[in-house]
């Protein structure tokens, strides 16, 4: 493996795209999920093995850890089936990447699709879209749009007046208490004034499975040869104290569900292989 290859375990792309996003784009085209091969992009492929490669030798050395990739498509599915259960036909998902659920959806007309992420994001997006003549069709349809936001500073006065979902997957962990709080008194705010329902995925770190010694040597062995960006905001609150913090922030309704409990019953893909990604699914009345 040679240094550029190192560097690019994690971090950001040249177009200052995350390698998370990058890999969890690969990860759908893997679990075969409708449109993820249409909005693929250019070297998430290599990255998906690269990393894969590292968390083989990781998963040696940590019998206990979840794959990866499974827990990534058991949360992506997971929302997808509760969309499915919604009776909202207005969709916000804030922080999309190369998620492939507005192209998917955006393919019946009742439904009214917003994916938002930063600008470098929603360009690389855009231009895989109009690469194919498939993507250029999705662009054109009148449901389905593509905007620049930032899930910090989201004014939600430009959507429709409607009750609506509201989705977050895979950003939350990025962000500290407080910050967390505000992006949920945003979005509680709005749900309370137009009614809907607001789901993103969250693991406290008591739902971790813990590290062996061995593992964490092999950890700070790539913090030491990588530039890695910062780890997540872990902090000590509990699934029950985020449900807490989510009332407080202005949801009436919170509910927790953990994919290892629904997998086999949800029909989530890939049932069988144990995960473990808790999703909160949030309502005001």
């Amino acid at each position: 493996m040679n240094t550029r290859q190192r560097r690019e375990i994690m971090g950001k792309t040249r177009q200052r795209i995350p390698h998370s996003a990058l890999y969890t784009a690969a990860t759908w085209k893997w679990g075969g999920l409708p449109c993820a091969d249409i909005v693929l992009p250019p070297g998430a492929k290599g990255i998906f093995r690269l990393v894969n490669a590292y968390l083989f030798l990781y998963r040696l050395l940590n019998p206990q850890k979840i794959s990866l990739k499974h827990n990534l498509l058991h949360r992506h599915a997971l929302i997808d089936a509760l969309l499915r259960r919604s009776s909202c036909r207005q969709v916000i998902e804030i922080a999309a990447g190369f998620s492939p659920r507005g192209c998917m959806v955006s393919a019946d007309t009742a439904y009214r699709y917003f994916e938002l992420d930063l600008p470098e994001v929603v360009a690389l997006k855009r231009e895989q879209l109009e690469s194919t003549p498939e993507g250029r069709a999705i662009l054109a349809r009148s449901n389905f749009t593509l905007l620049e936001g930032d899930i910090t500073r989201l004014d939600f006065s430009s959507f429709a007046a409607v009750p609506s979902f509201v989705i977050s997957e895979g950003i939350m962990m990025y962000f500290k208490r407080e910050a967390q709080m505000a992006i949920w008194r945003n979005i509680a705010k709005f749900i309370r004034a137009q009614g809907g329902e607001y789901v993103f995925d969250y693991i406290p770190i008591d739902d971790e499975p813990p590290r062996s010694r061995p593992g964490q040597w092999l950890s700070d062995l790539r913090h030491r040869l990588t530039n890695p960006p910062p780890p997540f905001a872990y902090d000590e609150r509990t699934r029950q104290d985020v449900a807490a913090d989510l009332i407080e922030a202005g949801f009436s309704q919170v509910e927790a569900i953990d994919t290892r409990m629904v997998a086999r019953s949800w029909s989530l893909p890939h049932a069988a292989v144990p995960t473990r990604t808790i999703i909160y699914h949030c309502r005001c009345r």
